[in-house]
């Protein structure tokens, strides 16, 4: 039951910050109200300290797909407040809060996980990684929306979407945070799974490494190209969209050929 009212707020909140895109609105600028903004910090603890104390903390079980999928979408509720308070971001926060609802409904829809416990090493090495998808995957959002933008610009045609979204500029200062942000922790990921996994082969995760390991040069590559040259425009959005693809092939593509296939869990 409380599923499933996670699940509506979040998808409550991110129909509520999407009106412009259907509504008449002047301006773009439909960030929480006081009273909502409590609301949805109350849900979003109550969520993480369910995900805290029944799966992140509990040494007895794995982390099964569906415990991926529920903490992501917790992970992108807190990116969705944050950009929802933030002038000019609402509509894309309401995106990434009806994407965590989402998650939860795969998530409730999902088959239960494989019952395999995992060390807290290896549980670091997962959240980790998690933290750094939910990143990079925000900004994945930011960047698709850039290009729908750009094109729209480049085209001499702006679409209602292309009006209320924030401009190039914003959206390019706060995917640069992102991107690093998401580098940082998809390091520390990479780093704490050599340390920690004894036998790749012997694992089946050869495949997600070397995926893993490409996605982080990638970001790397772009984290560098714009501190030191300055990168941005279409070419840097659509290098940042492959190497997001990239990792989510990595990520997902190994975790459900381990669980579903191999009969394995993994975090």
């Amino acid at each position: 039951m409380l599923a499933f009212t996670i699940f509506a707020a979040y998808l409550a909140t991110g129909l509520w910050l999407i009106r412009p895109v259907r509504a008449d609105a002047k301006r773009n600028e439909h960030t929480l109200q006081v009273g909502i903004v409590g609301l949805v910090i109350a849900v979003i603890a109550v969520h993480g300290a369910g995900l805290t104390g029944g799966v992140i903390f509990n040494q007895t079980t794995g982390l099964g797909l569906a415990d991926v999928l529920n903490i992501i979408a917790w992970l992108f509720a807190a990116i969705g407040l944050f950009a929802a308070l933030q002038p000019g971001f609402s509509v894309l926060a309401g995106i990434v809060f009806c994407l965590s609802a989402a998650l939860i409904g795969g998530s409730l829809a999902l088959p239960a996980a494989v019952d395999h416990a995992l060390t807290w090493q290896l549980k670091l090495h997962a959240v980790l990684s998690l933290i750094a998808y939910s990143f990079l995957a925000a900004g994945a959002v930011l960047a698709a929306a850039s290009l729908i933008q750009d094109t729209q610009l480049r085209a001499a045609r702006v679409s209602r979407l292309s009006a209320v979204l924030p401009p190039l500029l914003a959206t390019e200062r706060l995917l640069a945070t992102l991107t690093t942000s998401g580098f940082v922790f998809l390091l520390l990921a990479i780093t704490s799974g050599f340390v920690f996994v004894d036998n790749l082969f012997a694992q089946h995760l050869t495949h997600k490494s070397a995926l893993s390991v490409g996605a982080l040069a990638i970001f790397g590559l772009l984290v560098i190209g714009r501190q030191v040259a300055g990168w941005r425009g279409r070419r840097m959005l659509q290098l940042y969209l492959t190497g997001f693809a990239i990792l989510v092939l990595a990520y997902f593509g190994s975790k459900i050929v381990l669980e579903f296939v191999l009969n394995r869990s993994w975090g």
